[in-house]
């Protein structure tokens, strides 16, 4: 399936650069053996050119490769060979750490390189949006902004929570979240504890404190959420994320399938990842930056967020 599937902008252009620059790195292992040796993180009084040639032409086919998939679409073959290539960073790196004088930096990277290559893969393993007519979900994306910052202190929004779908473990910086459930039942984990909200219970997030939410029942659950100070961004991003999902643009966790709009959805909900996931980071503020730039948000608020805020003042 993978394979005819197209790969979206920000990825094509994340795995050309990854590509250019094996091809770089195998070039300089040719060229400027020594320099390219140093740079490995590996310090030798004699230079091994045996080593840097073996290197060099394996750094140019693996670049050559992601080039030319990721030039070519071949979705499903770029996510192969990224996963099984992240061995030789791994492999790199385990080198250079059991190698008596050698750079502990040039080691980070390598380690670094494989994270990178593992979120690339997680992204390209996920299904592309089809293009055409999406079937309507009205039903299932249910959300209602009551009251917007604009209009008082906090921002208050309704909102349906389809069985199964979930937040991974996140954080907000600039607001407290409290849930109220209207109907059915939500999961909820609070630092740490995890407990179930039942209808007409509530439950405070504190900013700063780490949570997430499942509903892990077949009905569907809705939820009453305040956000105290208001944040007219958090409106955006539910509002903006509720619409992906009636479009058929967002997958059954609710987590938009567009690399660029689920960035974009990160910035807005001002949403920050914990452990392993808080790699990530850096990534999707790029990619934001880079769905901005792009006009990607301006498109979505015009053309999910602005019928609502009208009606809210």
């Amino acid at each position: 399936m993978m394979t005819t599937q197209r790969i979206s902008s920000p990825l094509r252009f994340i795995s050309l650069l990854l590509g250019l620059g094996m091809l770089f790195i195998g070039a300089r292992f040719l060229i400027a053996p020594e320099i390219a040796e140093a740079g490995f993180g590996l310090h030798y009084n004699q230079p091994n050119y045996a080593f840097h040639t073996i290197k060099g032409i394996r750094d140019l086919f693996s670049g050559l490769l992601i080039v030319l998939f990721a030039w070519s679409h071949f979705r499903k073959p770029l996510f192969l060979t990224l996963l099984a290539g992240s061995v030789i960073p791994f492999a790199d790196m385990l080198v250079v750490w059991q190698t008596p004088g050698s750079d502990l930096p040039a080691m980070l990277i390598h380690g670094s390189t494989v994270v990178a290559l593992w979120i690339l893969c997680y992204f390209l393993a996920k299904p592309v949006p089809e293009t055409g007519n999406q079937p309507s979900a009205n039903d299932k994306a249910y959300v209602k902004l009551i009251s917007s910052v604009s209009k008082g202190p906090a921002s208050v929004l309704e909102f349906g929570i389809l069985p199964q779908e979930s937040t991974p473990w996140h954080y907000h910086e600039l607001f407290s979240e409290t849930f109220e459930v209207v109907k059915g039942a939500l999961t909820v984990g609070q630092e740490n504890q995890t407990f179930t909200l039942r209808q007409g219970q509530t439950a405070t997030i504190e900013a700063g404190q780490k949570h997430f939410f499942h509903n892990a029942s077949a009905q569907e659950c809705i939820v009453r959420v305040s956000i105290a100070p208001g944040n007219r961004n958090f409106e955006e991003a539910l509002l903006i994320s509720k619409g992906l999902a009636k479009d058929g643009l967002a997958g059954e966790s609710g987590t938009p399938k567009n690399l660029l709009d689920l960035a974009l959805f990160i910035r807005l909900n001002d949403s920050h990842m914990v452990g392993l996931q808080k790699v990530g980071e850096p990534v999707f503020k790029l990619v934001a930056d880079y769905a901005i730039r792009q006009g990607r948000l301006n498109h979505l608020r015009a053309h999910y967020t602005t019928a609502h805020h009208d009606m809210n003042g």
